[in-house]
C-alpha cells in the first residue's frame, strides 16, 4: 500500500509537453479554492447574477491561458503554475469582478487570446479576437458613462491616475480631450509607421514587450479613463516578470496604481495623492519603453554591417 502511495504521488502525467503530478494537482486544487473563498467574502457587496458568475468562471479561464501563455514563453512549468496561482487570489482581479461587479474579463481574456494566437502563429485569429476584445471594451465604457454628465467634466480622469492628474484635468477640459485624443492616435500611428520603415521583425519577446507598453500607454493618455483602465497591464506586467525575472518590481508597482485606483472609486480616498501613482506610471512605462527600444535597437544594430 505504501508503494502504491508514493508511485501514486510521484507518477507523471503528460497533456501535450506539459507534465504534473499528484501533488500539482492538489496545489492546484487548494489554490483554486482559496480563490473561491476570497470572492465568496466579498461577493455580496454588489449584486450577483448570471454575467458576475460568468465573469468569475472566466477569471479562471484567463489565469489558465495566461499560464499557457508563460509556459510558452519560458518552457518553465512552475513559473506557469507560479502564474495561474497569483491570478486566481490577484487582489484587483478579485475586486473587479465579485466585489465591484464590473468585469473587464469578458474583453480582456479576447486580448490575451488574441496575443497567445499571435505568438503561436495564428495571426488573422489573434487579430479579430483583438479586434472583438476592442469592440467589447469601447461598448462596455459606452455604457458605463451613460450615466454620467461627460459634456463638461470635473476632471478627464474617471478613477485612473493618468496624465491628466499632473497636468491639471479642471483646466481647459475641452481642448485637452480633444487635443489628446489625437496625439495618442498620432502617436501609435507614429510608432507602427516607425516599425514599418524599419522593417523591425517582431519577435516574440518585443510583441510581449509592445503588448505590456500598449496596455500602459493608452490608458495614460486617453481621456476619461475609469479606474479599471489598469487591469489588461496588471496582468501583462506579471507575464512581463515571469519571462524577466529582474522585471519583478514592475508587477508589483502596477498593481499598488490599479489598486489604488480602485480604493479611491469604492472608497472615495487614497493613502496618497492620486498624482504620485501617476509619476509610478511613468516609471513603469519608462523602463518597458526602455527595454522595448534596447531590443529594437540590437535588431537593428545586427543589420549595420549587411549594408556597409
Amino acid at each position: 500500500m505504501d508503494d502504491f502511495l508514493r508511485d501514486f504521488i510521484s507518477k507523471k502525467w503528460r497533456i501535450g509537453s506539459f507534465t504534473f503530478t499528484f501533488l500539482d494537482v492538489l496545489l492546484a486544487v487548494c489554490i483554486s479554492g482559496t480563490g473561491v473563498f476570497l470572492r465568496l467574502s466579498v461577493i455580496d457587496y454588489t449584486e450577483t447574477g448570471a454575467e458576475k458568475i460568468a465573469g468569475i468562471v472566466l477569471e479562471y479561464l484567463l489565469a489558465i491561458l495566461c499560464g499557457a501563455i508563460v509556459y510558452h514563453y519560458t518552457g518553465r512549468r512552475n513559473r506557469a503554475f507560479c502564474t495561474y496561482a497569483i491570478l486566481v487570489i490577484y487582489p484587483t482581479i478579485v475586486a473587479n469582478g465579485a466585489l465591484w461587479n464590473v468585469n473587464c474579463v469578458y474583453y480582456v481574456i479576447l486580448f490575451f487570446a488574441g496575443f497567445y494566437l499571435c505568438v503561436r502563429g495564428f495571426r488573422v485569429l489573434g487579430v479579430l479576437s483583438t479586434l472583438a476584445g476592442t469592440a467589447i471594451a469601447l461598448y462596455r465604457m459606452w455604457q458605463w458613462y451613460q450615466p454620467l454628465s461627460v459634456d463638461y467634466p470635473a476632471s478627464l480622469s474617471r478613477g485612473w491616475p493618468n496624465f491628466y492628474e499632473i497636468i491639471g484635468a479642471e483646466a481647459f477640459v475641452n481642448l485637452f480631450d480633444k487635443v489628446f485624443v489625437l496625439f495618442l492616435i498620432g502617436l501609435l500611428l507614429t510608432g507602427a509607421y516607425g516599425f514599418a520603415k524599419k522593417k523591425i521583425r517582431i519577435t516574440q519577446d518585443m510583441a510581449l514587450q509592445l503588448f505590456l507598453f500598449l496596455a500602459l500607454l493608452i490608458p495614460y493618455f486617453a481621456p476619461y479613463m475609469p479606474a479599471w483602465a489598469g487591469y489588461t497591464a496588471d496582468i501583462a506586467a506579471l507575464l512581463y516578470c515571469m519571462r524577466r525575472k529582474e522585471r519583478f518590481y514592475l508587477p508589483i508597482l502596477q498593481l499598488i496604481v490599479s489598486y489604488s485606483a480602485y480604493a479611491y472609486i469604492i472608497n472615495g480616498e487614497t493613502k496618497l495623492p492620486m498624482v504620485t501613482f501617476s509619476v509610478i506610471l511613468i516609471g513603469v512605462m519608462v523602463n518597458v519603453g526602455v527595454d522595448l527600444y534596447r531590443e529594437v535597437s540590437a535588431q537593428l544594430s545586427e543589420r549595420k554591417p549587411d549594408h556597409e
